[in-house]
């Protein structure tokens, strides 16, 4: 496979047990004309999940939110194998250099952040045979390592794919500022001279959670309801749903902006602890997909700041052009394994990797 340019995929971070085929149950001319949206398949060994999207449409979704869940267990496999499947297509694919962001709160436990790290390395490094939506797929895997999810936001603002520094002097010299809004992490990454600097880095379990978590508990409670994490998800980045239940259809207008406008407030509550109001900071960049669900009050709050044009995939795109500067040759991934979403960039080809070998 030859990638001309960065190839990126975006798998949902939403993992279950179930099968898709429905056998004879059909609704028969109700249902002409309206295709069945299926989650990805993804299968190794023995071992089959539903992945992605939809998940919810034929199974409970397995959501766990600890962290030893980046590291290994079925759930981070499908997750990776689908992202990658996506990613790379069906056939052999040979990566040079795979880079995985982790969340910062991670990075600065030193016992935690070394066990996942060996783990990673442990089941990543090496061959790996499976199969998405019932396509063979052969991934080797030469080297794996691991960075804070919010570097590849740095890299992706000041790097090209070709590994190369393309901002001015002051930019890497200044003081620059990432804020890194997840589903489950907030991450404050701060850096000057190509160095971190450790007096406004820092992290924390919140993220679009909170506001997840809150939605939940009012259709919980209102009306009876339950719903899994990434379906509230969607109905938040919705802004505006009306839902059909026992109880009537209901306008969840309200409710999601009371949702969103509460856990803005622990978000900046956190942020402005470590930052203040963040006029020390030569650039200040909000990247991931909270900084789209909270973009008003993050600008609000700091009206110099940027949100990059796709911060959804801004880590995985950094991660993998810091790669290419570490590796000339060869195919690259960046992985960005979010809690909401999985996240990779592919860049360069395997045929540089191949033509190199050959001629030595």
């Amino acid at each position: 496979m030859n990638l001309a340019a960065p190839k990126q995929a975006h798998v949902i971070s939403s993992v279950g047990v179930g099968k898709t085929n429905l056998g004879n149950l059909s609704l028969g001319r109700l249902s002409q004309g309206r295709e069945r949206v299926l989650p990805h398949i993804v299968e190794w060994g023995t071992s089959r999940y539903l992945v992605g999207e939809h998940v919810s449409d034929y199974a409970r979704p397995l959501e766990r939110l600890d962290f030893q869940r980046l590291s290994d267990g079925p759930e981070q496999r499908a997750l990776t194998y689908a992202t990658l499947g996506k990613l790379l297509g069906h056939g052999d694919h040979f990566i040079t250099l795979l880079i995985v962001g982790l969340p910062v709160e991670v990075q600065e436990d030193e016992v935690l952040s070394e066990r996942i790290k060996r783990q990673l390395k442990g089941w990543l490094e090496g061959h790996h045979s499976f199969s998405l939506d019932g396509q063979d797929i052969n991934i080797s895997i030469t080297r794996v390592g691991t960075m804070a999810q919010p570097a590849g936001t740095f890299f992706a603002w000041g790097l090209n794919d070709q590994g190369n520094w393309t901002r001015s002097e002051s930019d890497y010299n200044g003081l620059t500022a990432i804020g890194d809004v997840g589903l489950n992490t907030l991450d404050l990454f701060t850096v000057q001279h190509g160095a971190i600097q450790f007096r406004y880095t820092s992290g924390d379990t919140a993220g679009t959670r909170r506001a997840i978590e809150q939605l939940g508990e009012t259709l919980e409670n209102n009306y009876g309801v339950n719903y899994s994490l990434h379906e509230l998800d969607a109905m938040l980045r919705n802004g505006s749903v009306s839902l059909n239940i026992a109880k009537g259809q209901i306008d969840l207008t309200e409710a999601i902006q009371e949702a969103k406008s509460s856990a803005s407030g622990n978000i900046l509550s956190f942020i402005s602890k470590r930052w203040g109001n963040g006029n020390q900071f030569a650039n200040t960049i909000f990247t991931g997909g909270g900084a789209l669900l909270f973009r008003e009050y993050l600008t609000a709050a700091y009206p110099h700041a940027n949100i990059l044009l796709n911060p959804v995939m801004a880590n995985a795109l950094g991660l993998a052009r810091y790669a290419r500067m570490l590796v000339e040759l060869g195919l690259v991934v960046g992985l960005d394994v979010g809690f909401g979403g999985f996240k990779a960039v592919a860049i360069g080809k395997q045929a540089d990797l191949l033509i190199a070998t050959d001629s030595n």
